[in-house]
């Protein structure tokens, strides 16, 4: 509820356009409701400006999130009762649940006690859901969602279903084999869901077409039969452990899009498998050059869209030796290189890996300012059969050593959206007068300190 943006942007700009706005339902359809920690009189009047927008939206199915920072300020900073603040604090969901039977896309970022406010619903009070999504805020003490008492996930016709890992069960009350979208999200390294629990989820989501999932294999190795998701499309994977046999174990042919971070050693294997694959996203912090190097060679030749993200790791050498290592080099990138062979039927390109690549983006490595203007030239030349590249974005851990950019003026204007970010060059060091005295000036600039008491 922002008076800058539309709906309530619109009813400033005249009578006629407020008048027209009013009379547009599907305006008011979609909600974000922050209930902050506000006195008792800026609370009434923000409920009262729920009330009015939802009313605004007549009988138009509605998409609504609320955000709630579940902090209950004290009667002194507020000057209201704490039972005052409790019970406004309760009647931001309360007053949102006189308009269930209109849900269809709700979501919840909410402390426990919050959202326990909706277990009353049943299928038959939100007839219009979709999809449900659940963020509990953390609080103490720590307690867990009786996922039993939520009657309303029921519905049959939740297609969409969000949560953490931390709140993940098996046991929700789901028509599981009718969802659509599946996400059990939450860093990798903080996931309590293992790859045999995971599994087993996706085998009871044939329908799936979307899945997100935050994976750390605290359990054995599962031993679970092939699940086959024929309808998958898009799959992000948050690994924050070794869990090659989850992918081993999953098969998706229709994947067309494939985000993953963490550790994976099957990664080629898998991708043998997608033989739609159009866009990947791969975090290199887990692979070795030659793992990276096989996945691009086996990539399909519906690839237009690959994204490579390279962190520097330590290398193993002698103490204080010991220096970062990175994938993405010249070699990685000459496997995209495309380079023109002429023959008796003109001009042709070799071979190379994503004949069809649209965009790529690049975030850190060592690959060579030269290394990259070729693959640019060599993707861009005329003669070279399949699309030209749209896009391309390089975001370096050095300095700029040569502007490419001037050799590849003519791809500029002719369409290519070039974006390319370097570390700015080193600072020069001057020798300072006050070098030494414990209130000498930084030679970075004014900083802030703290005092020395010692």
């Amino acid at each position: 509820m922002s008076a800058s943006e539309a709906p309530l942007l619109l009813g400033r700009i005249c009578s006629s356009w407020r008048a027209l706005s009013f009379a547009t339902p599907r305006l008011w359809a979609s909600l974000h409701v922050v209930e902050r920690s506000l006195t008792h009189e800026v609370r009434t009047i923000r409920l009262e400006a729920i009330k009015m927008w939802l009313e605004r939206a007549g009988r138009c199915p509605l998409s609504i999130s609320l955000y709630s920072d579940n902090y209950v300020p004290s009667p002194q900073s507020t000057g209201d009762t704490e039972t005052e603040m409790q019970a406004l604090t309760d009647s931001f969901i309360k007053d949102l649940v006189l308009f269930a039977d209109r849900w269809r896309h709700v979501r919840f970022i909410a402390a426990r006690n919050v959202i326990q406010e909706i277990t009353h619903l049943t299928p038959d009070d939100t007839p219009m859901l979709e999809s449900v999504a659940f963020s509990v805020q953390p609080d103490y003490p720590r307690g867990d969602l009786r996922w039993s008492d939520f009657e309303m996930l029921k519905s049959p016709g939740i297609s969409s279903f969000s949560t953490t890992s931390s709140e993940f069960q098996a046991s929700i009350p789901l028509h599981w084999h009718s969802l659509t979208e599946l996400c059990i999200g939450g860093s990798g390294w903080e996931s309590t869901l293992d790859a045999e629990t995971a599994l087993a989820t996706l085998a009871r989501c044939p329908m799936l077409q979307v899945c997100k999932l935050a994976v750390n294999v605290l359990s054995a190795s599962p031993r679970h039969p092939t699940v086959e998701l024929p309808h998958l499309h898009t799959l992000h994977l948050d690994f924050g452990s070794l869990s090659s046999l989850l992918l081993e174990q999953l098969h998706a042919p229709e994947l067309r899009k494939f985000l993953f971070r963490g550790h994976v050693e099957s990664l080629p294997l898998f991708l043998g498998s997608c033989s739609c694959l159009e866009t990947l996203d791969i975090d290199g912090s887990s692979l070795v050059k030659s793992s990276l190097m096989e996945s691009l060679r086996i990539l399909p030749t519906t690839m237009r869209h690959l994204t490579i993200r390279d962190h520097p790791r330590p290398r193993p050498g002698p103490m204080g030796t010991a220096r970062p290592t990175t994938l993405l080099d010249d070699e990685v990138l000459g496997l995209l290189i495309r380079v023109p062979d002429l023959d008796s039927s003109g001009h042709t390109p070799s071979q190379c890996c994503c004949p069809q690549l649209e965009s790529l983006t690049t975030l850190g490595g060592e690959m060579s300012d030269f290394a990259l203007q070729n693959f640019i030239e060599g993707r861009m030349v005329a003669g070279s059969t399949g699309p030209y590249l749209k896009n391309v974005r390089a975001q370096f851990s050095r300095a700029m050593k040569l502007d490419i950019k001037s050799s590849l003026k003519r791809f500029l204007e002719a369409g290519l959206d070039l974006e390319l970010l370097y570390l700015p060059p080193p600072l020069p060091v001057y020798g300072s007068p006050w070098e030494g005295l414990q209130d000498a000036p930084s030679p970075w600039g004014p900083t802030w300190t703290l005092p020395v008491y010692w």
